[in-house]
Parts: C-alpha cells; sequence; structure tokens
C-alpha cells in the first residue's frame, strides 16, 4: 500500500493514462488543475506532505513539455474536478441548479496555490 503522502506518484501515473486516451489538455487539467492543487492544500496543512510538492513538480514536468505546462496555466479557468470535466455551459447549468457549494474564501485559497503552482512549475 502507498504511503498517503506519495499518493502523487499513482496520480502521475494515471494521468499518463489520461494523457494517451483523452489528450494532454485533460491530463493537464487532472494532474495540476486538480491532483496537484489538492496535494498543495494538504502539505499546507500535514507536515508528513510538505517535502513532497517540489517532487511531484519535477515529475510534472518530466511528464509534459514546458510549453504545454504553461499553456495550461495560462488558460486555467477552474481547478478540481469540475475544472477539466465540465465544459463552461455544463458549469453554468450546476451552479444555476445549486449543486456547486460556492465558496469565496476557498476560491480565493484556489487562487492564490495557482499562483504558487505557477511559480513551482515556471519558476
Amino acid at each position: 500500500m502507498i504511503e498517503l503522502h506519495k499518493i502523487w506518484i499513482e496520480q502521475c501515473e494515471g494521468a499518463r493514462g489520461i494523457k494517451e486516451e483523452f489528450g494532454t489538455k485533460k491530463a493537464l487539467g487532472c494532474l495540476i488543475g486538480e491532483k496537484l492543487v489538492n496535494f498543495v492544500r494538504a502539505s499546507d496543512q500535514h507536515p508528513e506532505c510538505a517535502a513532497e510538492p517540489p517532487k511531484f513538480v519535477a515529475e510534472i514536468k518530466r511528464m509534459f513539455e514546458p510549453h504545454e505546462i504553461r499553456g495550461y496555466l495560462e488558460n486555467i479557468r477552474r481547478v478540481g474536478a469540475l475544472g477539466h470535466v465540465c465544459a463552461d455551459e455544463e458549469v453554468e447549468v450546476l451552479r444555476a441548479a445549486g449543486a456547486i457549494d460556492e465558496d469565496p474564501v476557498r476560491d480565493a485559497e484556489d487562487v492564490l496555490i495557482v499562483e504558487r503552482i505557477k511559480e513551482m512549475l515556471l519558476g
């Protein structure tokens, strides 16, 4: 069984499959926009995870070309599963139906985390 703080290794393997089956954009959305965002958030709260984000970032850099990472980060609109699973129109339908938990504090935290990730991935 994998140690919880090293789950990013399995997540990178999963993203390789997503890249092959669904393309680079979906793989980057899943890996950076969901998994890395969640991992950075967890590493802020759990000391056992604190050493792992640089390793996770290094693996992402091995998996994708710099222009692919930059292109994704320059056009990121949402993070989390909805960021790479749903189109804008689908998100609006879910929002209108009250199916999306609106949390401005978490949204602000997400913006800060994405900025940290940009710095880690793009320098």
